[in-house]
């Protein structure tokens, strides 16, 4: 089982709490079949310095997409999204 973790789309500086988002929508249906590279879900970040940052989860290996969090969800970096079995 592959976990997919919510990404951290910038550096934090040192002693800071990790950065905080949103998962924004999924781009594939729960257990849907994905392959490597596939984009699964689209993420929002809030970064002090620039503002609202937009990056994706994508498929770290070829399976079935079990969503383990909902759109809307605020999340911070490293927390598990989905799990590609």
């Amino acid at each position: 089982m592959t976990e997919l973790n919510f990404p951290a789309l910038g550096r934090q500086p040192t002693g800071c709490p990790p950065a905080r988002g949103v998962l924004v929508c999924w781009l594939a249906a729960d257990g849907s079949q994905v392959h490597v590279g596939d984009r699964l879900a689209e993420v929002r970040v809030a970064d002090d310095r620039f503002g609202r940052r937009i990056g994706w989860v994508s498929a770290l290996a070829t399976g079935t997409l079990w969503h383990q969090v909902r759109a809307g969800e605020v999340l911070t970096a490293g927390a598990v999204v989905g799990l590609i079995d």
